[in-house]
């Protein structure tokens, strides 16, 4: 097989591997989402069995839990860059196939008169944005990559280009920037990595200390997230509450938690580790357990198809999807969270030979966590409700989930 075609070939199924990882959380909220994990699922798994690699499905930022803090907030917002890039992604092809379609050559125009490759830009800055709002490593690690994999793809480009070209398209590489104005990298890359020949060798070593310097960014924003999580540590179990709380009301809830005659014998029978402290309807509780929700009387008259949208959850063709999602969307931006009942979902938190941790690995990278009991509180007397077993699944099945 000749060489560039093996290297098409490379190219193609990088960006497939990419792709199927980074719209997982697109998938995931979709009617697909049983078919996509399917396929998907056995992959995560193998990898989250495996101690050398299970990391690479941990999350580096929260998902699940809302952080009060300034840096990370921050870094969120940041997640609109997924959005930005891909309107300026289509915003650039229309003046390049415009071009093509009337066969003027080089095309100067628009984004192009400025730099030569804006498309792999504003893919990659809408790259970006799906890091943070799905932050698992793995899809860290295929980030890093496919942004090398956009410069060969731009090489490539750009040798065809001069074929075709030759003499217009080489005067339009010397007087336009590659990527950014002013070429940051490629004088980074110089200094760096210049003098290392072949120049294979030399990107080789740019991606890998590009990917190893991201990784451990990402550690740092990891072990600055759980720092700042707001945990409740007891004298057996670390309680999480996915909103800020004030430290009164989670210690009341724990009191009428380990106090209850319901709730003891299983306490003493699973010993679990960890406790997260959910409003009865919260959405994401779907992310830790499989069991249904409890919705407030407000939400059932507001949006009554939710009952049946959780009893006919991959029933109803894509226009009924999305038109609860967008109700989802809306309640959230109006109706305050119900607080009418406590949902706290305890977890088992073991190392690899099942051993329980201790409590300050609850959120160590490479661990297991599996929800063992569900217990709802009355937000008012702080009765206890209901007690009920979890299965051990949540609605994906057992694919590694954002534990915060």
């Amino acid at each position: 097989m000749p060489s560039q075609t093996k290297q098409k070939i490379f190219l193609f199924a990088t960006i497939i591997a990419y792709c199927l990882i980074g719209i997982e959380i697109i998938i995931m909220i979709s009617p697909f989402a049983l078919y996509f994990y399917s396929v998907y699922g056995p992959i995560l798994q193998f990898i989250s069995e495996h101690p050398a690699i299970s990391w690479t499905t941990e999350f580096f930022l929260p998902h699940m839990v809302f952080v009060d803090d300034p840096l990370i907030l921050g870094i969120s917002y940041l997640q609109i860059f997924l959005v930005i890039g891909l309107l300026l992604f289509f915003s650039a092809a229309v003046p390049l196939y415009y071009g093509r379609v009337t066969k003027r050559g080089v095309v100067r125009t628009s984004f192009y008169s400025k730099i030569r490759h804006p498309q792999y830009l504003f893919l990659g800055i809408s790259g970006f944005g799906l890091l943070l709002y799905w932050p698992r490593f793995i899809i860290l690690i295929m980030y890093v990559t496919m942004l090398f994999v956009y410069y060969i793809l731009a090489r490539n480009e750009e040798r065809r280009m001069n074929a075709e070209c030759p003499g217009n398209y080489e005067t339009y590489m010397k007087n336009t920037p590659m990527f950014l104005p002013g070429e940051p990298g490629g004088k980074i890359y110089t200094i760096l990595f210049g003098r290392i020949k072949p120049k294979w060798l030399g990107i080789a070593m740019a991606y890998v200390v590009t990917l190893v310097i991201s990784l451990l960014v990402a550690v740092g924003i990891r072990d600055y997230t759980i720092s700042q999580l707001p945990v409740v540590e007891t004298r057996t179990l670390t309680l999480l509450p996915v909103f800020p709380r004030p430290r009164a009301e989670v210690a009341e809830l724990y009191e009428k938690l380990v106090s209850s005659q319901e709730v003891q014998p299983y306490l003493d029978e699973m010993k679990p580790d960890l406790a997260y402290i959910f409003p009865g309807d919260y959405f994401l509780t779907a992310i830790v357990i499989d069991e249904e929700r409890r919705f407030s009387q407000n939400m059932k008259e507001r949006f009554p198809e939710i009952l049946e949208w959780h009893q006919h959850k991959f029933r109803g063709g894509l226009g009924k999807f999305f038109r609860i999602f967008y109700n989802y969307i809306s309640m959230l931006g109006s109706v305050e969270t119900n607080y009418d009942v406590e949902r706290i979902v305890l977890v088992q938190v073991r190392d690899y030979k099942n051993n329980p941790v201790d409590q300050k690995d609850i959120f160590k990278m490479g661990v297991k966590r599996k929800a063992v009991l569900i217990v709802d509180i009355d937000s008012h007397d702080k009765k206890v409700v209901s007690v009920m077993k979890a299965s051990g699944s949540h609605k994906w099945g057992s694919m590694p989930m954002p534990t915060f």
